[in-house]
C-alpha cells in the first residue's frame, strides 16, 4: 500500500525524518520478575514476533503497559513539531514502513496527534491473512524501580522499506531538512537513495550515529554518504565519536587513550573537505555538555542542564530536536547546542519519548529566551530554563502527590550529586 501525502503549504519549510516507526512499550517491572527474563539486566536485545507477543503478555502482569510511538527519527520530529508548535513555521512529516496491524494504525494516530504528518508505507500481505506478514516494529521497555531499563525489539515490518522507489514521488515536497536515524545505514541503498533525493532539491541531511556498535558496524556505509559528500550535519556522542576515531586511525598515537582527543580528531575528519565534507559536527560529552563545529570555523558549546531525571528514554533524541529547531532559524552554533541542552533537560523529567504540553510551553519559551540571547550568554539563558523546568516538573509531582514527588524531591532537594547532567544522557 502507497501512503497518500497530504498538500503542504510550500512556502512553510519541511522537515522529513526518516527511520523506523517503532512503538515504545513501557512497563515498570521488579527486579525479581526481570530475573525470570535474563539474568543480564540492562541492553538491548532482538527478539523474533512470537517471543516479543509473549513477553508483552508476561509483562502486561506487572504493570499498566504504556505505547508511545517511537523511534530515533521519529522522536527528533515529534521534538521539532511541537516546538514549533501551533505558529506552523515547520511542517514535519515521518517517511517509515508499518504492518497491517493495529500497532500501525495506533502508531499513525499517535504520530498525528504530535503534529507530525505520518508518511506510512503498510507492507503488502504476502498470503492470506495479515497473520503472515511481519508485524509493526515494536520496543518494549522494562523499568525496575533502580531506573535500569532492559530493551527488547522486533523491528518487523520496519525493515522492508529499502529503497526511496517504494514512497510516493513527492514524499519530498517542500523538504528543508531529511534527518535519518543512523540505523539506516544498515539498509545503505535506501539512505544514500533518500539522501541524494533530498540534496537535489536542495535540502539540508543530518545524520545521528545512533551507537558506537552501528558506527563499527556500518563504517563503509558511513563513509561512502560522507564521501559523496551527502551530509551536512553529524551527531554524535562522545563514545560515537570516539569509535569513529578508533576505526578510522584518524588521532596521533596514544591518542585512543584521551577523548578529548579523539573527539576533536573525529569532528576535524567530519568537516574536512578531504574527510567527511559535512558543514557541521555535533558531539555530546557528558558531563561536560556538548560541542559544535563547523566547517567554516565557527564553534559552540553548552554545559550540561543539572536537573533531576525521571527518564532518560529520548533524551538525546530531543536534544537533537533542540539544536536542529534552532539551526533551522539561522541561529548560532552557541544558541544551537544551548537550544539542545534545554531541549534535553526538559525531555529527562518526563516519562517516555513524549513530553507534556506543559512542558514545550516552557521549551519555547526557553528557546525563544535563548536565541533572544548574545552567543556568550545563551548557555547562562539555558540553564536557568533547564532550573525553572526542574522546579515546574518536582512542583506538579508534589500538588499529585505520586511516589514520584518523593523521588524528585530526594534528588533535588537532599541529594544533589544525584542530579544528573543531561548532557551525559544524550
Amino acid at each position: 500500500m502507497v501512503a497518500e501525502l497530504k498538500p503542504s503549504t510550500f512556502d512553510v519549510p519541511v522537515v522529513v525524518g526518516l527511520g523506523d516507526p517503532v512503538m515504545d512499550i513501557l512497563a515498570n517491572v521488579s527486579a525479581e520478575w526481570l530475573a525470570t527474563l535474563t539474568a543480564e539486566p540492562g541492553g538491548c536485545l532482538p527478539v523474533p514476533p512470537d517471543t516479543m507477543e509473549q513477553l508483552l503478555a508476561d509483562a502486561s502482569t506487572q504493570s499498566e503497559l504504556v505505547r508511545i510511538p517511537g523511534g530515533s527519527a521519529a522522536n527528533v520530529v515529534k521534538g521539532i513539531a511541537n516546538i514549533s508548535g501551533a505558529s506552523g513555521a515547520v511542517q514535519c512529516r515521518f517517511v517509515g514502513m508499518v504492518g497491517r496491524d493495529e500497532t500501525g494504525a495506533e502508531y499513525r494516530r499517535k504520530l498525528t496527534a504530535q503534529g507530525v504528518e505520518p508518511l506510512l508505507l503498510e507492507i503488502p500481505h504476502s498470503g492470506s491473512s495479515s497473520s503472515s506478514s511481519p508485524p509493526s516494529a515494536t520496543a518494549l521497555c522494562l523499568v525496575t524501580p533502580d531506573g535500569q531499563r532492559t530493551m527488547r525489539t522486533c523491528l518487523g515490518a520496519s525493515l522492508e522499506l529499502r529503497s526511496a522507489a517504494q514512497l510516493p514521488a513527492d514524499w519530498g515536497a517542500g523538504c528543508r531538512l531529511l534527518h535519518a536515524e543512523g540505523y539506516c545505514l544498515y539498509r545503505p541503498q535506501l539512505a544514500r537513495e533518500m539522501m541524494s533525493a533530498a540534496r537535489q532539491q536542495g535540502a539540508l541531511v543530518s545524520i545521528d550515529l545512533a551507537s558506537f556498535e552501528l558506527v563499527r558496524n556500518c563504517k563503509d556505509a558511513l563513509l561512502a554518504l560522507l564521501e559523496d559528500g551527502l551530509v551536512d550535519l553529524i551527531f554524535a556522542n562522545e563514545e560515537e565519536a570516539i569509535t569513529l576515531c578508533q576505526v578510522l586511525a584518524l588521532g596521533p598515537p596514544g591518542s585512543e587513550t584521551d577523548p578529548e582527543a579523539c573527539v576533536a580528531a573525529a569532528q576535524r575528519f567530519l568537516l574536512s573537505p578531504s574527510g567527511g565534507r559535512a558543514r557541521v559536527a555535533v558531539t555530546s560529552l557528558g558531563a561536560r555538555g556538548c560541542v559544535a563545529r563547523g566547517a567554516d570555523g565557527e564553534e559552540g558549546a553548552s554545559p550540561a542542564c543539572r536537573v533531576s531525571v525521571v527518564d532518560t528514554i529520548g533524551a538525546g533524541d530531543f536534544f537533537t530536536a533542540g539544536f536542529l529547531s534552532a539551526y533551522l532559524r539561522g541561529a548560532s552554533l552557541q544558541h544551537c547546542c544551548a537550544a539542545g541542552c534545554a531541549a534535553g533537560a526538559e525531555a529527562v523529567q518526563a516519562v517516555g519519548a513524549e513530553l507534556p504540553t506543559a512542558a514545550f510551553e516552557r521549551l519555547r519559551s526557553s528557546l525563544e529566551a535563548i536565541l533572544a540571547t548574545k552567543p556568550a550568554a545563551a548557555t547562562a539563558a539555558a540553564a536557568a530554563a533547564a532550573a525553572a523546568a526542574s522546579a515546574s516538573a518536582l512542583a506538579a509531582a508534589l500538588a499529585a502527590g505520586t511516589q514520584a514527588a518523593a523521588a524528585a524531591t530526594t534528588t533535588t532537594a537532599t541529594a544533589a550529586p544525584k542530579a544528573v547532567a543531561v548532557g551525559a544522557l544524550v
